[in-house]
């Protein structure tokens, strides 16, 4: 059987323009035949359902992948929404989007053996498919590409792998702390999480990756599978590399839509790069209209 991969997309109100560009980029660039999931925050769920820009998405609300006794709390605290229950300590939005993306298979069709993540504010912009993300092995089966380089200046690096340290039985080695796993898209295949969650559920008391999960303050998903797949697996299903395939391209540093239209001509004349993650940085930024933005991508198209 021919495997199969699905995008998966967080996304939320704020972010509905520039997830409609995503949408718009993969239809051009990957084509219509591969299923998106859209997981947006619980009252998120109607205003994407009635987006005809998501027509043909699959849309998800957050609380089908969290654990059925949190409640969402209808206000923020220190600029902050929250889930709270009984059992864990208040679940940041950041951390909720986490979870959700690692619990993301059982809300899937079996026959989706790998996941693409891909943030909203990421764009393609040139054709991107099957044999981009994956190749096959001699014996006939397929492995997935794996982002890994060494730790430059990731935010957090540090705490990221001390925190992986005590959720999975990692070897006391230079090497788990000496590369970086985070990089757009991320590809997650099913039989490889499926064993990291089980790792994590041994620690819980209740033995539940969630619950331990939603009780950890800070952890990143991609240093947990990717440490997971690199040290505990010996890479079943993936391969390694180092090149940031959508590279982060900060919005607030242009002034012009010329200026952005220049930098993206650059990347998109560097072989191995297939689009670019348009980030806005902080709310309080100046940045390019959207408008503009979008106008200069779809140039590209």
């Amino acid at each position: 059987m021919k495997p199969t991969f699905a995008f998966v997309t967080q996304s939320y109100r704020k972010d509905i323009r520039e997830c409609e560009l995503l949408c718009e980029s993969i239809d051009r660039f990957a084509g219509p035949d591969v299923p998106h999931y859209i997981i947006v925050n619980d009252d998120d769920y109607e205003l994407f359902r009635s987006n005809a820009a998501f027509a043909r998405r699959h849309i998800h609300r957050k609380k089908e992948l969290m654990p059925r006794y949190m409640m969402r709390l209808p206000f923020t605290m220190l600029g902050h929404r929250y889930r709270v229950s009984p059992f864990t300590i208040p679940v940041r939005e950041w951390i909720e989007q986490q979870i959700c993306k690692l619990g993301i298979f059982s809300i899937l069709p079996s026959e989706v053996e790998a996941v693409v993540n891909i943030d909203s504010e990421c764009v393609l912009l040139r054709p991107f498919g099957l044999d981009d993300i994956s190749r096959v092995r001699p014996d006939g089966s397929r492995e997935w590409m794996l982002y890994k380089r060494i730790y430059e200046d990731e935010p957090s690096h540090d705490q990221y792998c001390r925190v992986a340290r005590s959720l999975l039985p990692l070897p006391a080695s230079p090497d788990t702390d000496a590369y970086c796993y985070m990089a757009h898209p991320a590809v997650f295949v099913r039989e490889n999480l499926d064993a990291l969650l089980e790792m994590i559920a041994s620690r819980s008391i209740f033995g539940s990756w969630k619950h331990k999960l939603c009780n950890t303050y800070r952890f990143s998903e991609y240093y947990l599978y990717g440490l997971c797949t690199d040290h505990l697996l010996g890479w079943r299903n993936h391969y390694p590399y180092d090149t940031r395939i959508l590279p982060a391209t900060h919005i607030s540093r242009f002034s012009t839509s010329g200026e952005l239209r220049d930098t993206l001509q650059t990347l998109m004349s560097t072989p191995g790069i297939y689009g670019a993650w348009l980030q806005k940085g902080k709310r309080t930024e100046q940045t390019l209209p959207h408008g503009e933005v979008a106008a200069v991508v779809r140039e590209f198209f």
